[in-house]
C-alpha cells in the first residue's frame, strides 16, 4: 500500500478498481459526498453524463459507478468503481471528488481517499490534513501517462464548493447538480440505491462487483475483496479472461464496510481470509457475453469430482435467465434476477473437463465464471441484496437473521454447505429456509462453525441478513472442518 502526500503521484494497475472517499464516524459532522468526474483532453467534462454521484451512479460507457454508502469500524465512506479499461479513449483524467452541503471540510475528521484492487490490495491512499473553509475537495486524480495510469494526491479544495470546481473543469451548473445523499444513520448500515442495469458493452469488470473495505493501519478502511479482477480479451470475441493485478493481496481488514450488486452495504468484522482457499481449484475468472439463445463452452481443465464454482449473472434489458448444462434435469439458473445481476454455485462434471452451458435471455447478457474462492464473506453485522447468491462463513458458530420481501410470492430457498473436503460441497449438506410462497420472509437460523458455504438458492427477493454471535448458552453443534485435497 502507497500513503501519497499531497502532489505526490504513483503508478496504478490498468484493472477496475474501488475507490473510497471517507471520513471517521463522528456525530455531528457534516455529510460528504463523492463524486467522479471525466475530463476531456482540454481539462473540461464533456457534459453531464461524465459527472457520477449518488443520483447519477453509473457513467454511460460503464467505466465509472457510484456504488454505495456504508460504515463500519468507526469510519464512513461512499464508495466508487473505476474501470480503467472501460474508460474512454477521449477521457484522459478522472477525478475523485467529495463536498459537503452542511458544513466545512475543516469539521471532517480524517478525510480520505484510498483505491484498490478487486482482490483487496489497496494501491493508494492519501489523507487530507490540512482541510480549513473547503465545501468541496478534489482529493485526487486517476491520468493517463505513457500508456498506462497513475494516480496524483491533489488535495484542491473549494471555498466556493462545487460551483468554484465547475469553473475550473467547465461543467457549469452541471457540476453543482450534485448534491449530497441524505446523512447515513449510525444506528444501522445504509442501503443505498444504485438504479438501471449495468451496462454490458465493451471489456467490463469481472467478478461480482463486491466492495468489502476494512479499517487500514492508515486513515480509512482496508479493502478485502473476494472476486479476481484482470485485463485483457481472449481471442473470442464473446469471451473473455483476465490476469490477475500483479501486486500481492492485503492483509485481513480489521472492520468490514461493503457494497455490492446493486450497491448495497455491510457492515461487520471478518475473521482472517481463509488459508483452505488454497486448496480450491484455482482460476481466472472466465466472462462469456452475447444476445439471446447461445451454448457456449467454459474451456476450463475442472478436476474429477471437483468442487462447485460460482455462476454469476448479468442481464441488460430483460430479468429472467436460463443457463443449462446438457443431459441435467435441474438449471443452473432458471429465475428472474431483481437487479439483473445474481450469483449461484455450478456443479462441474463428474469425470471433471470442460463444461458446455445453455443460455437463453431476450437481450444481452454477461455470464463469469469464477473459483470458489470468490464467495463472498459472511461475518458479523448485516449485508442487503436481492436475487441468489454465494457467502462463505469462516468463524464461530453464529444466529442468521433472515428478512427477505417479494411482492410476487416466490420462492425462497437457502442452504449451507460443508464436508471434509471440497468435493463434499457438492451437494448441500442442510436446507436452513424454505418458503415456496414466501412473499414476507421472517427467519432466525443457527449456523454452524466454519469453515461453511451458505446459498441464497431460490430468490427473486429483496433480503437482508444479520449475523450474530451464538448464544453461549446453546451448543456449538457443527464441528469446525479443515478442507485438504
Amino acid at each position: 500500500m502507497t500513503h501519497m502526500i499531497k502532489g505526490a503521484n504513483a503508478p496504478v494497475p490498468a484493472v477496475p478498481l474501488r475507490v473510497a472517499v471517507g471520513r471517521q464516524s463522528t456525530p455531528g459532522a457534516p455529510t460528504v459526498s463523492a463524486a467522479a468526474l471525466l475530463l476531456a483532453p482540454s481539462g473540461a467534462v464533456r457534459g453531464e453524463a461524465d459527472i457520477v454521484f449518488h443520483d447519477r451512479p453509473a457513467h454511460p460507457s460503464g467505466a465509472v459507478r457510484h456504488v454505495g454508502t456504508g460504515q463500519g469500524a468507526g469510519q464512513l465512506a461512499e464508495w466508487l468503481e473505476v474501470d480503467l479499461l472501460r474508460v474512454e479513449p477521449d477521457v484522459q483524467r478522472v477525478l475523485i471528488v467529495g463536498s459537503c452541503a452542511d458544513g466545512t471540510f475543516g469539521q471532517v475528521h480524517g478525510l480520505y481517499t484510498q483505491l484498490s484492487t478487486f482482490d483487496g490490495t489497496i494501491v493508494a491512499q492519501y489523507a487530507v490534513t490540512d482541510a480549513t473553509a473547503e465545501t468541496a475537495f478534489v482529493l485526487g486524480e486517476l491520468y493517463r501517462r505513457d500508456g498506462g495510469w497513475r494516480f496524483r494526491a491533489v488535495g484542491q479544495g473549494y471555498e466556493d464548493g462545487l460551483a468554484g470546481l465547475a469553473q475550473d473543469v467547465g461543467g457549469g451548473g452541471v457540476v453543482t447538480a450534485a448534491s449530497p445523499p441524505a446523512p447515513v444513520s449510525s444506528a444501522s448500515p445504509a442501503v443505498p440505491s444504485v438504479s438501471g442495469p449495468v451496462p454490458l458493452a465493451g471489456v467490463g469488470k469481472t467478478g461480482s462487483g463486491v466492495v468489502a473495505p476494512g479499517a487500514p493501519s492508515g486513515p480509512g478502511p482496508d479493502a478485502y475483496g473476494a472476486d479476481r479482477v484482470s485485463a485483457g480479451p481472449s481471442p473470442v470475441s464473446d469471451s473473455a479472461s483476465y490476469p490477475t493485478s500483479p501486486i500481492s493481496p492485503a492483509s485481513a481488514p480489521a472492520g468490514l464496510v461493503s457494497a455490492y450488486g446493486a450497491g448495497t452495504p455491510a457492515v461487520g468484522t471478518p475473521s482472517e481470509p481463509p488459508s483452505w482457499t488454497s486448496d480450491f481449484f484455482a482460476f481466472e475468472p472466465r466472462v462469456y457475453r452475447g444476445k439471446g439463445a447461445k451454448t457456449v463452452t467454459v474451456d476450463l481443465p475442472f478436476p474429477p469430482n471437483g468442487e462447485p464454482v460460482i455462476l454469476e449473472a448479468r442481464t441488460e434489458e430483460y430479468n429472467f435467465i436460463s443457463v443449462k448444462i446438457p443431459g441435467r434435469e435441474d438449471d443452473v439458473f432458471l429465475s428472474d434476477l431483481p437487479d439483473h445481476y445474481g450469483r449461484t454455485l455450478m456443479v462441474p462434471n463428474r469425470k471433471g473437463g470442460p463444461l458446455t452451458l445453455k443460455v437463453r435471455n431476450s437481450g444481452a447478457w454477461q455470464l463469469t465464471v469464477l473459483p470458489l474462492s470468490a464467495a463472498l464473506p459472511l461475518d458479523f453485522g448485516t449485508i442487503a441484496g436481492s436475487g441468489r447468491e454465494v457467502f462463505v462463513r469462516t468463524g464461530p458458530a453464529a444466529e442468521l437473521k433472515v428478512r427477505a420481501e417479494d411482492p410476487h410470492k416466490g420462492w425462497f430457498q437457502m442452504h449451507y454447505h460443508w464436508g471434509d473436503s471440497p468435493s463434499d460441497l457438492r451437494r448441500p449438506a442442510k436446507r436452513l429456509v424454505y418458503e415456496w410462497n414466501g412473499r414476507r420472509v421472517r427467519e432466525k437460523v443457527a449456523l454452524p462453525s466454519g469453515p461453511i458455504l451458505v446459498t441464497i438458492d431460490k430468490s427473486r427477493h429483496q433480503w437482508e441478513l444479520t449475523l450474530d454471535p451464538a448464544d453461549a448458552s446453546e451448543p456449538d453443534r457443527g464441528a469446525r472442518r479443515v478442507w485438504r485435497r
